[in-house]
């Protein structure tokens, strides 16, 4: 396995030497735009990470998180309710970024995790229109999630469900489309399925039918009567990305659907990453590269105990097991409009199966490369938020022949 990355998600580089670190850091750059970074505070976390280092890591970001969230706490004393929101926003992003290199069994991950949540709640309670808090029941438990709405009445309006991957949380969706689907008079029902957030503490793990919770998230959003039944769209980012584009060839109640980007097969993407003599080797072999690669570099590794606990399994070699019945199939029997998404910048096998996906489909369809000019090259468009909001809620409106924002 690659001791530099575990996967190609980008080609930039802004801070560290380390990739993944540095898409990591970029990602939380990327949240200032909508107020949950701040420039000087993210630098300066960064200047106290050892290159590498997931220890050093979470230290840095955990203080700045402290130290904004006692700034949010004295603020909120005061009657300051607008600093005080955005004071919590920032400590929520610092606290999830500490907790991005924390092992599954180390308690500080949970501890971490709900620090993070507890202030973005704090910040969600503190809007004109507050934030719902939501819980969507699911085969006995429930998808947590919220509600933004698009305006203050119980016009029926059209609705955007947004859909993580693998390192988001419900809360973080917030900075991807929360505020921009309000803008433009959206309103957004943001969820974490099994696997993603909180859900894996609770015993729901990633599961390749994502129909299934969809479905769900799907029967709840059509029980609230500010929900346009005829203009509600899916978007999923990175993971989320395979989770729409399996759902919607189940799901016809969707009306519109983005993915960046599209992914038809999760083995093969993974396999794309992981060298060819490692691909060949028995499955507990695999399991014991992938340890001594934590040697050299302990983040790939983390990050594959993370995901092994996501999905519920013990071992990379289970992971995979379950990863080869991850597919998208039946393309063509999808009908509502698709928009594709890719950035030039990630890998050759995720491009490819984007523009598979997209020359499969048979509906109304349109796909967008990113590029380094664009500067949304890197994954999820996370370098340029701004462009990515914009592309999709115009196509959103064209769609839904929807001008919210007039």
């Amino acid at each position: 396995m690659n001791e530099e990355k575990l996967w190609q998600r980008s080609k930039q580089r802004i801070r560290f030497q380390n990739d993944d670190m540095d898409f990591y850091f970029a990602w939380i750059l990327s949240h200032q735009s909508e107020g949950g970074s701040a420039f000087g505070e993210c630098f300066y976390a960064a200047s106290q990470v050892k290159d590498g280092d997931p220890d050093s890591w979470y230290s840095a970001w955990v203080e700045i998180a402290r130290q904004v969230e006692s700034q949010a706490t004295q603020a909120l004393e005061k009657g300051h309710r607008v600093s005080a929101r955005e004071a919590y926003l920032r400590a929520f992003s610092y606290y999830q970024m500490g907790a991005i290199f924390i092992r599954p069994r180390d308690q500080r991950l949970r501890e971490t995790w709900q620090k993070a949540q507890w202030c973005f709640r704090q910040a969600a309670a503190q809007f004109t229109l507050p934030i719902e808090q939501i819980r969507i029941p699911f085969e006995g438990k429930s998808l947590p999630g919220y509600f933004l709405h698009g305006n203050d009445g119980n016009k029926k309006t059209p609705t955007l469900i947004m859909i993580g991957g693998g390192e988001t949380c419900a809360e973080e969706l917030y900075f991807w489309v929360g505020p921009a689907g309000i803008r433009r008079e959206y309103h957004v029902l943001m969820v974490d399925l099994p696997g993603q957030g909180s859900t894996p503490f609770d015993g729901l793990f990633f599961r390749v039918d994502s129909e299934a919770p969809i479905k769900a998230v799907v029967d709840y959003a059509l029980t609230r009567p500010e929900v346009d039944p005829e203009r509600l769209g899916l978007f999923g980012i990175s993971g989320g990305g395979y989770m729409v584009s399996r759902a919607v060839t189940f799901e016809k109640r969707i009306k519109a659907c983005a993915a960046s980007a599209p992914i038809i097969d999760v083995y093969r993407l993974a396999m794309a990453e992981i060298p060819p003599a490692l691909q060949k080797a028995p499955g507990f072999v695999g399991d014991t590269l992938v340890k001594l690669a934590g040697l050299q570099s302990p983040l790939p590794v983390i990050a594959v105990e993370k995901f092994c606990w996501q999905a519920g399994v013990s071992k990379l070699s289970e992971a995979l097991e379950m990863a080869r019945q991850a597919r998208v199939e039946r393309i063509d029997e999808i009908s509502c409009p698709v928009l594709c998404m890719v950035g030039e910048g990630e890998s050759e096998e995720q491009m490819a199966q984007a523009r598979e996906f997209y020359n499969a489909l048979k509906c109304p369809k349109e796909f967008r490369l990113f590029t380094a000019a664009d500067g949304a090259d890197a994954h999820c468009q996370i370098n340029n938020l701004s462009l990515m909001q914009q592309v999709v809620f115009d196509w959103l409106d064209e769609v839904f022949d929807y001008k919210g924002e007039v």
